[in-house]
């Protein structure tokens, strides 16, 4: 006798849209089919990802949806606004679990308001209370809203007080959400980040990939992944690569993979490169050829990085930082330096690296057991299961 599955709304960016939430949530709702019936909650656009094809689909402004039919919802809530709008409406009218990937929701909110057309201020006193409307006024009028305020000034409270259960990667994040006391600890879960590779994935043969990318093949390849910006130090990364072949005189190359205008004046052919913005397939054998990366990401905003989840899959030496969640990979599958003399201690970390090829191997065969045993598709899912049905 066939038992029927429990019915499940999910609501995220897919592909062809271009987020690691797309990504995540690719990988997540096969595994989830196994224990739901679901239905994916999109934006007006067509799924481009032959893996979803099969699923039923409902469009937000298109479709009419029957919320109240579904046995649970959830919803991805990253920190942009451009692919997560509707969904932010509908966890607020509608309440389910959300997951949220990103503690502060901040620059969602700046983009949100501006998409609907209300009165910026009168939003954020009306939803969020004075201490946050006095908090922006201050940074809008001295100029200083920038990553300090952002990552004090979360903005994600109502999410919560409407009864959404919440759903988080990290015990950085369940900590702050509990501190809140919006949201009862029964209905608040840390579930780890879904392994990111698919099983049997192949991967651009190192040569093809470097040649497409102008890269020198026979370099070091040091590798960032994602947006360049000033939260991930590749300006530092790329002035120390640079001394370290001076000093040592091996040919190394600092490749960033994505997009952004940040450290362009940094780039030297041979030594310091970007790609622009990639494919995911592109993406994930460039983490595949790799010899070292870099991850770093500060101020912590609670964020769980799918790159470093590739990464650590794939064996890759890493090297990151302490706060927020990377604090909490363990110590022995990264190699770990402090924001406080990140250009000393990525150096000579990077040296050692480079000078012991041994050490870089067993830290990233580490890493690939610690992924199987804690972030597994199956694991992961069932946790879902348990928390949602509980």
């Amino acid at each position: 006798m066939t038992v029927e599955k429990p019915t499940l709304l999910y609501a995220s960016p897919f592909a062809p849209k271009e987020s690691g939430i797309s990504d995540y949530s690719l990988i997540l709702v096969n595994a989830l089919s196994e224990f739901f019936d679901i239905t994916l909650y999109i934006d007006d656009y067509e799924i481009t990802s032959p893996d979803l094809q099969d699923f039923k689909v409902l469009r937000a402004g298109v479709d009419v949806v029957d919320f109240g039919k579904f046995d649970y919802k959830i919803y991805n809530m990253g920190n942009n606004a451009e692919y997560h709008v509707y969904i932010y409406d509908a966890a607020i009218e509608h309440p389910g679990a959300v997951i949220l990937h990103d503690l502060s929701i901040c620059d969602f909110m700046q983009g949100y308001i501006r998409k609907k057309e209300i009165p910026y201020f009168t939003h954020i006193y009306e939803h969020f209370g004075i201490d946050a409307f006095t908090a922006l006024k201050e940074a809008r009028i001295d100029g200083t809203f920038g990553k300090d305020i952002v990552s004090k000034l979360t903005l994600n409270d109502e999410l919560m007080r409407v009864g959404n259960k919440m759903i988080v990667h990290s015990e950085y994040s369940r900590n702050k959400l509990a501190e809140s006391g919006y949201v009862k600890n029964c209905d608040l879960k840390k579930i780890n980040m879904i392994e990111q590779i698919k099983t049997g994935e192949t991967f651009i043969p190192r040569e093809e990939l470097t040649d497409k990318f102008g890269i020198p093949s026979d370099a070091i390849l040091v590798c960032a992944f994602g947006f360049a910006s000033e939260y991930k130090f590749n300006i530092e990364t790329a002035r120390v690569v640079k001394e370290l072949i001076k000093e040592t005189g091996k040919k190394i190359c600092y490749v960033m993979v994505g997009p952004g205008d940040y450290a362009d004046g940094e780039l030297k052919d041979g030594e310091v490169m970007k790609t622009g913005y990639t494919t995911l397939e592109e993406f994930n054998s460039f983490v595949n050829c790799a010899d070292i990366i870099v991850n770093l990401r500060y101020p912590p905003l609670g964020e769980t990085s799918g790159s470093m989840l590739r990464i650590l899959q794939l064996g890759k030496p890493c090297i990151t930082n302490n706060g927020g969640w990377f604090s909490e990979i363990p110590d022995d599958i990264v190699c770990k330096i402090e924001i406080g003399n990140v250009d000393k201690e990525l150096k000579a970390t990077l040296k050692e690296l480079i000078n012991d090829p041994e050490r870089a191997r067993l830290t990233g065969e580490r890493a690939k057991e610690h992924i199987k045993e804690y972030h597994g598709k199956r694991l992961i899912a069932k946790e879902f299961y348990d928390f949602l049905t509980k």
